[in-house]
C-alpha cells in the first residue's frame, strides 16, 4: 500500500484530518493529520515522505505556563510511514 493509500485510509476510516506540513521555505514539505480520540488524547502524524515520519498520541491538555512544550506522558515513534502508521490500521477505538 503506498503513502497516497495509507494517507486516504486514515482519513476515511480513522477520522484524521489533513493539513499541509510547510518546510522551512514555506512550500508543502508533507502532511500533518490529527485527529482527537475519547478520553481526551489527540493523535498526530506528520510525514515527509514514504521514509519518514513521526507519530505521537498525546493528552488534550495545555500547559498555560509552557504551551509550546509537549506533554512528558505519551507514545512517540518515528521512522518510515507505513512502519508508523501500521499500528493504527487496522485503526484502534480506544487509547492505548
Amino acid at each position: 500500500m503506498d503513502s497516497a493509500e495509507l494517507i486516504e485510509r486514515l482519513r476515511r476510516e480513522g477520522g484524521f484530518r489533513l493539513l499541509p506540513l510547510l518546510g522551512n521555505t514555506g512550500q508543502v514539505a508533507g502532511v500533518h493529520l490529527t485527529r482527537f480520540l475519547p478520553g481526551g488524547h489527540l493523535d498526530v502524524i506528520q510525514a515527509w515522505d514514504e521514509r519518514w515520519a513521526a507519530y505521537a498520541r498525546l493528552p488534550n491538555a495545555l500547559d498555560p505556563a509552557a504551551p509550546f512544550l509537549g506533554p512528558a506522558d505519551g507514545t512517540v515513534r518515528s521512522g518510515p510511514f507505513s512502519r508508523v502508521v501500521a499500528p493504527l490500521l487496522p485503526l484502534q477505538s480506544g487509547v492505548r
